[in-house]
């Protein structure tokens, strides 16, 4: 099985609870009506990146998983401007409605917005 090259690859995923966990702690938070990211430094060359979006989003798996497509395509994107960041995105319910260049706007503040502002950490 080949591997994508567009993809995600592993160690740009946050995968343990923990690492969930304290980003949310003592990270920075940053609200939109469509998601909530928190962002904190990692201590590594390159940026993290942990996905929630629960069945209150959508009860479709099928949107659910259009929402985590397009935050790991954003992030992807963008990584070079979130290096040495950990980043946590949670949906709310008005991103499964919301048009994905909406989402895609919203998102690219909150990058611009985490890595001026934790820059600074």
């Amino acid at each position: 099985m080949s591997r994508n090259p567009l993809g995600l690859p592993r160690d740009l995923r946050l995968r343990q609870p923990a690492a969930f966990r304290d980003t949310t702690r003592a990270g920075l938070k940053l609200r939109d009506a469509l998601f909530t990211v928190y962002a904190a430094p990692n201590g590594l060359p390159h940026g993290r990146l942990g996905t929630a979006v629960s069945r209150r989003v959508s009860s479709k798996a099928v949107e659910r998983n259009r929402i985590k497509r397009h935050i790991r395509e954003s992030f992807r994107l963008h990584q070079s401007m979130l290096a040495g960041l950990d980043v946590v995105v949670i949906a709310h319910t008005a991103a499964a409605a919301a048009p994905s260049q909406a989402r895609a706007d919203a998102l690219q503040r909150h990058w611009r917005t985490a890595s001026s502002k934790c820059a600074r950490c």
